[in-house]
């Protein structure tokens, strides 16, 4: 690893240990020996953000990037080369599509004396290919009326009852505005006009029409996902796909291929809306998508256990996902590098599902991504 640049008298540079990869040295370089005297404070701090181009917000530009502080105390050195180690530290230099992840040291005594980026490579060679959305997201094709007519009675019966509901409520709302003449209405103290408001309003209607609709041609096949989710793949193990999928078809289901994927995903915060009714989100950009597994399952009959007829081999293996994505390194549940895997269902005909396990909810061992590697000197 390469030193940093001077930092006030001082340099730094890091360096991790094969059998420890999770742990990280420091290295002290004393160049003002006035230093070992001073005590100035130390702090070293991860940082991810925003690449510098996207950056959202006039005035909380902060919104665009978090910060883990690692390291805050009184410079730990009493000679002039000497180490420090900083345990359980999963962050690494990184620049994707959309963030990046550098380390910063500052050094401070009764006045700022410096501060300084510190090299920390990602100590092994890892792809960053994109275009992961092709494997996460697959284009979903299905026939909307064929998928809604082979769902259960009372599925049906039920969305047909809400949606109706919601036609004679958008039927209500259309009226009252027509009743009241709302376009006469003149808005208050400059905000939206009524009428803008009322119309905003009837959208909502279809739009909760067509997500209903939507959402219950899921419903022929019931998934117990927390059962997957429970899943902690381990490396140089098998799994089979009975025990990673847990629920029952509600409909016969012929020919469906199940899917088990996985990526890196670079987390962030994005700017939705504008002016005084702007907020700031969680978003996301796929990379490094991976197929692990892919079978097709001739029959599954309704009513019947899907561990029933899923393969019962321990023929899926994660051992590809930790030898080519990136370890998870998140500053904060918003800022970072997560890592992702699914289980998909995809049918031609019925739309397709799957069963989410997101990375940022768990904490995904760093060493597990270095087993038989070798660390870059």
């Amino acid at each position: 690893m390469e030193w940093s640049d001077d930092l006030g008298g001082l340099r730094l540079r890091f360096s991790r240990d094969t059998d420890f990869p999770e742990d990280l040295t420091v290295e002290f370089d004393i160049r003002d020996r006035e230093l070992l005297s001073k005590k100035p404070k130390l702090k070293i701090e991860f940082v991810t953000q925003r690449l510098q181009s996207k950056w959202q917000g006039l005035i909380l530009k902060s919104n665009n990037k978090d910060t883990k502080t690692v390291f805050y105390d009184d410079l730990p050195i009493d000679t002039s080369s000497q180490t420090l180690e900083l345990k359980k530290v999963p962050f690494f230099d990184f620049s994707g599509e959309e963030i990046e992840s550098f380390c910063v040291a500052k050094i401070t005594n009764y006045e700022s004396l410096g501060e300084k980026r510190i090299p920390n490579p990602f100590p092994l060679s890892r792809p960053q290919t994109q275009d992961a959305q092709q494997i996460t997201q697959p284009k979903d094709v299905f026939d909307r009326s064929a998928n809604f007519a082979r769902l259960p009675t009372k599925t049906k019966t039920i969305t047909r009852l809400i949606q109706l509901l919601i036609a004679c409520a958008f039927i209500g709302v259309l009226f009252w505005g027509i009743s009241v003449e709302i376009w006469r209405w003149e808005s208050s103290g400059g905000s939206t006009h009524p009428v803008v408001l009322w119309l905003f309003g009837l959208s909502i209607f279809p739009m909760g029409i067509w997500q209903l609709g939507r959402r219950a041609l899921g419903k022929y096949v019931s998934l117990d996902k927390l059962a997957t989710s429970r899943l902690s793949p381990k490396p140089n193990q098998s799994y089979s796909l009975a025990e990673m999928v847990s629920g029952s078809a509600e409909v016969d289901i012929d020919n469906a291929t199940f899917r088990v994927v996985c990526c890196n995903r670079e987390r962030y915060r994005y700017l939705h809306g504008s002016g005084q009714h702007s907020a700031w989100k969680d978003e996301f950009h796929d990379f490094n998508g991976l197929v692990l597994y892919q079978k097709q399952v001739a029959r599954i009959p309704a009513g019947s256990s899907l561990s029933d007829y899923l393969p019962k081999t321990k023929d899926i293996s994660f051992d590809e996902m930790f030898a080519t994505l990136y370890p998870q390194a998140m500053v904060s549940k918003h800022y970072g590098i997560s890592v992702y895997w699914e289980v998909q269902i995809i049918h031609d005909e019925l739309v397709d599902t799957e069963i989410p396990v997101a990375g940022v909810d768990r904490d995904w061992p760093f060493e597990y991504f270095f087993l038989n590697t070798k660390l870059e000197d």
